[in-house]
């Protein structure tokens, strides 16, 4: 299985920016009447703003003119009164926008986290946990910025823009043509900048994923990298992702920056115009000075908005590829599907069968783990797996399960096809121990009763007393309400808790994965006596390394070449003098 590591740029997820923007306002759709609201005060507050300047015309060609102080004071009070209106309008506004936008990406959140739920584990085998991590935070968090931006300034400025066109037509076309007659030359430019832009910031993207990525795996591994004195090693592979962090995002701010010094020289040309404009063509003359401040300030205001959108630009690219990639996620189908029509297992026996199974990994189909591989199970057997590292055993687990489908074939449990049946009837029959049992931040009780949430305290410790859990409990400052993490807990504590919690689920069907690998001697004692008590009347399928710990199995399967290369117990394969004699001995003679 192919597996995109930290080192490896994923794949750009194609998305068009018009398609994005597009399902980004859809979101908005639901709130489409406090978001007329909010339009409506953007557009009360751009016309405020455009208002004022023409009351400082009116109070220089008019008031200042005539020499009217009381029709001055009166101009100015207006002017402060709108500033006041203006206030509150952007107070109002931003409030309830941001109430909308929070709630927006609280539901988007809660979408990304609810459909990584229902992917296949194939999507988690195949990428590290930090690039998903930077899809469900980082780029969701973007999606927020974008939302907010969307209404609080791109609709303002762009606004602002069409409201002062407006006037300035209105007062004096031929100023105002001095003024926009650089805008199709600016437009142009920013078009050109944009398309290169948008795959700048998609890579910054991916480079920020990777170090995201690698962040996560180095701090997961740290006892690893201090076991074998590699902080310095670490350090510099850091750096080496953080650089490439840094130069992506370089490139992709450049590009912006000159759009700035083109907005820079665009505005200072347009002035330029404007007062060649007024005094050699236009001839204005002292009583039309108010109309030049007014189209002076006009114009300052005509090129804020722009220059606010060229500043938002670096943001807003950045935040339609966050976007995509929050879509990418959302649009991922698990390569698992439930039938329409899927109904519940039932369980009365636990009869397992493998039909003609073959299995491949999706992404290397040319490469077959299992080929046409067949067998029975009865019910209340305790089926062992072993063989060599790679040869198949987990693959049979994670198909019983349906963590993965096979390529061709079926799996059975008492007659039922389990691709037929809904996932949630399949894994509740279907109790799962691995090598490295996990324990969620919380209290024992938590954690024993994950797979029963409604255990009553009598099952709980019932279950811990015949597992051999009790005293352990007992011991712990809160007992059952003792909190524990997947740190705290010794290997052989965390076992014992998970063969508790996976007897208060009470399964039909057990899969043990090397559930002993990991432990002493001592403690194997322990998990042995706890796994014979949870095995008893229940079909079971055991993987192990450590061939002593299932000499008194039903049937031993020697998995190999794809296949099962040999069957029988213990001993009837010791007898044969193959395989599984072969590994026994090898280990017998570790031991002495």
């Amino acid at each position: 299985m192919a597996v995109n590591t930290y080192r490896k740029d994923e794949e750009s997820f194609g998305g068009s920016k018009k398609n994005i923007l597009l399902r980004v306002l859809r979101y908005y759709s639901a709130y489409k009447w406090k978001v007329a609201v909010i339009i409506l005060l953007v557009l009360t507050s751009s016309f405020i703003i455009t208002a004022i300047p023409k009351f400082a015309e009116h109070a220089i060609d008019v008031d200042v003119a005539n020499r009217d102080v009381r029709g001055l004071i009166i101009t100015c009070s207006i002017s402060a009164g709108l500033s006041l209106l203006l206030w509150l309008v952007m107070v109002v506004r931003e409030h309830m926008l941001s109430r909308i936008t929070n709630e927006i990406v609280y539901k988007i959140r809660k979408q990304a986290f609810d459909h990584l739920q229902t992917l296949s584990l194939y999507y988690f085998d195949s990428r590290p946990t930090g690039k998903i991590l930077s899809r469900l935070i980082n780029d969701v968090s973007s999606l927020k910025e974008m939302l907010t931006r969307l209404i609080s300034a791109i609709i303002p400025n762009v606004a602002l823009i069409v409201l002062i066109t407006i006037i300035l037509f209105a007062s004096n076309a031929k100023l105002a043509l001095s003024v926009l007659i650089v805008v199709p030359f600016l437009v142009l430019f920013i078009y050109f900048v944009t398309i290169k832009g948008f795959v700048n910031w998609e890579n910054f993207r991916k480079k920020n994923s990777n170090m995201n990525a690698y962040t996560h795996e180095s701090y997961t591994g740290i006892r690893v990298i201090q076991a074998f004195g590699a902080e310095k090693e670490a350090t510099e592979e850091a750096d080496r992702v953080m650089e490439e962090v840094r130069v992506g995002w370089v490139k992709a701010v450049r590009r912006a920056d000159l759009l700035n010094i083109v907005i820079a020289w665009s505005q200072g040309l347009g002035y330029f115009v404007l007062y060649f404009f007024a005094v050699k063509w236009l001839r204005l003359g002292a009583s039309s000075v108010g109309e030049l401040v007014a189209f002076a300030t006009y114009m300052s205001l005509f090129w804020q908005p722009i220059r606010s959108l060229a500043a938002m630009y670096n943001q807003l690219t950045n935040q339609i590829t966050g976007a995509g990639r929050v879509f990418e996620l959302l649009d991922t189908e698990s390569i698992l599907q439930e039938k329409e029509n899927a109904g519940e297992l039932k369980v009365t026996d636990g009869r397992v069968e493998f039909d003609h199974i073959s299995f491949a990994y999706p992404d290397e189909p040319e490469i077959e783990i299992l080929s046409d591989l067949s067998f029975t199970v009865e019910p209340g057997q305790m089926i062992a797996l072993v063989g060599p590292t790679g040869a198949g055993k987990t693959t049979i687990v994670n198909l019983l399960v349906r963590f993965y489908d096979p390529v061709s074939g079926e799996v059975r449990i008492d007659g039922q096809d389990i691709s037929d049946v809904t996932l949630a009837s399949l894994r509740r029959n279907i109790g799962v121990m691995t090598q490295e049992p996990f324990l969620f931040s919380g209290t024992i009780r938590e954690n024993l009763t994950y797979g029963k949430p409604d255990a009553t305290d009598e099952e709980v410790i019932s279950a811990c007393r015949r597992i051999g859990l009790e005293d352990f409990i007992l011991m712990q400052n809160g007992g059952l309400d003792a909190v524990v993490s997947q740190d705290t807990m010794s290997q052989g504590q965390k076992q014992l808790i998970a063969l508790a919690r996976t007897l208060i689920a009470d399964p039909k069907v057990l899969l043990l994965d090397e559930a002993t690998s990991a432990i002493d001697t001592r403690t194997e004692q322990l998990v042995q006596a706890g796994m014979a008590v949870l095995m008893k009347g229940r079909t079971s399928f055991v993987v192990a390394h450590r061939l002593s710990t299932i000499v008194n199995a039903d049937r031993i399967m020697v998995i190999s070449h794809k296949g099962i290369a040999e069957e029988g117990s213990h001993r009837e394969l010791l007898k044969k003098g193959g395989l599984y004699a072969d590994l026994y001995r090898s280990q017998f003679e570790e031991l002495n």
